[in-house]
């Protein structure tokens, strides 16, 4: 049986986790490649897949995500199990700590058997921010190799009869739900804009505009990435910055600004966009980092 342990992380903790993973299991008379997600390209030749992640701030990191949405199909033709490395202290030798809201979801979406977590590790010397800060009171390394080959012995005893999850489809996520809240809030910018031309001159609508932009995307943000399942922040951002664009110059350039001219004004379009896509974003990046939103039960696949 072909099995493939990947991973994602940035300074090796999670890497060391899945060496020992797919040593034990070669062990186990398994044959099993390690790599990292960046270096997979095709999963036809797997018969299971072993996924492993580094938690920052409660969230994967965005290569491990972008592998799972891009092979989607193929993960829920195969067992899937993921781990994550994470906690700086001992914690996970003493419970079982569930998956984080997002890698909740994600493993729901290609219906993996089981996720457990692993203490990580941080080195006193590592570079770039918030890891030096933290390495400062929080370095040091709790995985437990013994634990981690335990998890493999698991493994190793179900990988034989195992068959493909169940996955769940999370309507949160829908092109029709990500469309209506981008034009609704394109349409209320546009109706806004609209209003103040009414009462006031052009540059003092564009000033208030460009306040008034961002304020309202991020309500619409938090009612978007409220339930489960809903896109990722960055290209949720992007697509309802084009949604404005193009209710904007239907709506409002049309009938006041000549059309594309209003493109030329940096102040009354390109302000404004930046600001929405960055609020949409900063408001969906905020909210995946909550481990489980409030009113959210823990949806454990340990």
């Amino acid at each position: 049986m072909r099995v493939l342990v990947t991973w994602g992380s940035k300074h090796g903790g999670t890497e060391g986790i899945a060496h020992i993973l797919g040593d034990a299991l070669r062990q186990r008379g398994f044959d099993v490649a390690t790599a990292p997600v960046d270096e997979v390209t095709k999963l036809d030749s797997y018969q299971a897949v072993i996924i492993g992640g580094a938690l920052y701030a409660n969230l994967w990191p965005a290569n491990v995500r972008r592998f799972i949405h891009r092979h989607t199909a193929e993960l829920r033709g195969v067992p899937v199990w993921f781990f994550s490395s994470g906690p700086l202290d001992d914690s996970a030798e003493h419970e079982a700590i569930p998956p984080t809201s997002q890698v909740s979801v994600l493993a729901e979406r290609i219906g993996a058997k089981g996720h457990i977590t692993f203490g990580g590790r941080l080195e006193r010397d590592v570079k770039g921010f918030p890891a030096s800060a933290m390495a400062e009171k929080r370095s040091g390394d709790w995985r437990n190799p013994e634990r981690i080959r335990a998890w493999a012995a698991t493994l190793a005893d179900e990988l034989p009869r195992a068959t493909p999850g169940r996955p769940v489809t999370h309507r949160a996520g829908s092109v029709a739900r990500l469309l209506a809240h981008g034009v609704v809030g394109g349409a209320l910018c546009a109706s806004v804009m609209l209003g103040l031309l009414q009462v006031m001159s052009l540059t003092g609508a564009r000033i208030v505009h460009v306040f008034a932009a961002p304020l309202i995307f991020t309500a619409i943000a938090w009612l978007y990435f409220r339930p489960r399942g809903a896109r990722e922040p960055r290209q949720v951002a992007l697509v309802w910055t084009v949604c404005v664009a193009l209710l904007e110059l239907l709506i409002v350039g049309g009938p006041t600004q000549g059309g594309l001219r209003m493109f030329a004004s940096i102040l009354g379009t390109w302000v404004p966009y930046v600001l929405i896509f960055f609020a949409t974003w900063g408001t969906g990046a905020m909210m995946s980092m909550m481990p489980f939103p409030k009113g959210e039960p823990r949806q454990g696949h340990a």
